[in-house]
């Protein structure tokens, strides 16, 4: 609320100052602003994000104002006929009112037949998504204010003009729907790219369970044998038979059972076929590095609590860091859990550690023990972490491990 209330006031004070001394060209100080507040909110990096937002807002503020002028005037005047007050200054105050308070309502109505972006796909595809978007925004802007210009010194348009801004208020409509157009289609092509992935990583862990079973069709096998040879053993009290059974026998297979391709038993409690892939590949890899993988998910798990494709991604920059980190230890452990009660899902994931972290910079844009030019993953986390009311990370480090835990609120609402 701070923060808010402190934009706030910088934007009317600003905003007044500026409309008071050049006009309708003091909008522009208010672009500004909003490049500046993603400037700071994104640890002082420009995005085009940021300034499509800048630019949605300053022509939204004027297309609403313009189509909402005259409706709003005629209104004042009918209601207030009878009345001898002075009120001129009602239709300005009223039009300044309403863009903010029309766009506000038509946002709302949009989020009910459409989903809502993905602000890290639109920033990792901003090239096709929002560059020519933010180019048909300052053309419109470079078009629209010169007119608006003549028409409040004039207080008229011409018939040209008012061709010219219904154009630029054309142009505004196609360069959304433009953005909506280009980001299903990347977003499918994202799904379509994903189901490719998972379905490679499912071939491996069919691979990895028939190996298993294989495993275990050998060892029943030899079970009767075994059994047979230990009873002969303790019939004739041979304790030397019985302890070279045991260790020749028992022993290893105790060890087998306990081996790392056996977290993949557990994942059959897991019903979210794109989540259980992905934990079958990055066990595999795990397993490739000599890293001792523990798998626990003792309760049966149906749906995620989190959009699929941010929660796939997560996982797997989580997980990508644990095998790293983990990897470079010589007791190289991973574990992970995944714990399902009535409120929520938690999706724990600790890894053997040798490095000294910094809890307080960790999920900085840039910030890593591994050096620079690294640092990323865990900052595109944060971000996709504020796009979701109901999902938080808790993180924690003790001398040798190092472990984050994902947890997701349910709401009942999403697959």
């Amino acid at each position: 609320m701070k923060e808010i209330t402190a934009w706030l006031a910088v934007f009317l004070m600003i905003g007044f100052v500026s409309t008071y001394l050049i006009g309708v060209w003091g909008a522009f100080t208010l672009f500004f602003c909003f490049v500046g507040i993603s400037y700071f909110k994104n640890q002082r990096t420009f995005t085009a994000l940021g300034v499509f937002y800048g630019a949605y807002a300053l022509v939204m503020n004027s297309f609403i104002g313009y189509l909402a002028a005259d409706p709003i005037t005629r209104l004042v005047e009918f209601i207030f006929k009878q009345s001898s007050a002075h009120i001129e200054y009602l239709p300005y105050l009223f039009t300044a009112m309403a863009p903010p308070v029309i766009n506000e309502i038509g946002l709302r109505l949009v989020r009910r037949y459409v989903p809502q972006l993905n602000k890290n796909i639109l920033q990792e595809s901003s090239k096709v998504i929002l560059f020519p978007v933010i180019v048909l925004l300052i053309i419109i802007i470079i078009s629209v204010y010169p007119i608006l210009t003549i028409g409040n010194k004039t207080g008229d348009f011409s018939a040209f003009h008012r061709t010219l801004l219904v154009g630029m208020w054309l142009l505004f409509v196609i360069a959304l729907l433009y953005m909506q157009l280009q980001y299903n289609h990347i977003q499918k092509r994202e799904i379509e790219k994903s189901k490719n992935e998972q379905l490679v990583q499912l071939k491996d862990y069919a691979a990895q369970l028939e190996r298993i079973y294989d495993e275990f069709r050998g060892f029943r096998h030899d079970y009767a044998n075994i059994l047979l040879t230990l009873e002969e053993g303790i019939y004739r009290e041979n304790w030397e038979q019985v302890k070279r059974v045991y260790e020749q026998t028992v022993k290893p297979t105790g060890q087998l059972m306990r081996k790392n391709e056996y977290s993949f038993v557990k994942l059959r409690n897991l019903h979210v076929s794109e989540v259980k892939s992905i934990l079958a590949a990055k066990i595999i890899m795990a397993q490739q590095m000599k890293i001792d993988v523990a798998l626990e998910i003792e309760e049966p798990i149906h749906r995620i609590q989190m959009e699929l494709i941010s929660f796939t991604r997560i996982l797997s920059i989580l997980l990508d860091n644990a095998i790293e980190a983990a990897a470079k230890t010589e007791e190289a452990k991973i574990w992970i859990v995944l714990l399902e009660d009535p409120a929520v899902q938690r999706i724990k994931i600790e890894n053997s550690s040798g490095e000294e972290i910094s809890l307080r910079r960790l999920g900085e844009r840039g910030y890593s023990s591994k050096g620079k030019g690294r640092g990323l993953g865990l900052y595109n986390v944060q971000q996709m972490l504020k796009e979701d009311n109901f999902a938080s990370l808790e993180t924690e480090a003790q001398s040798g491990f190092f472990s984050q835990t994902l947890i997701l609120r349910k709401t009942g609402e999403r697959e």
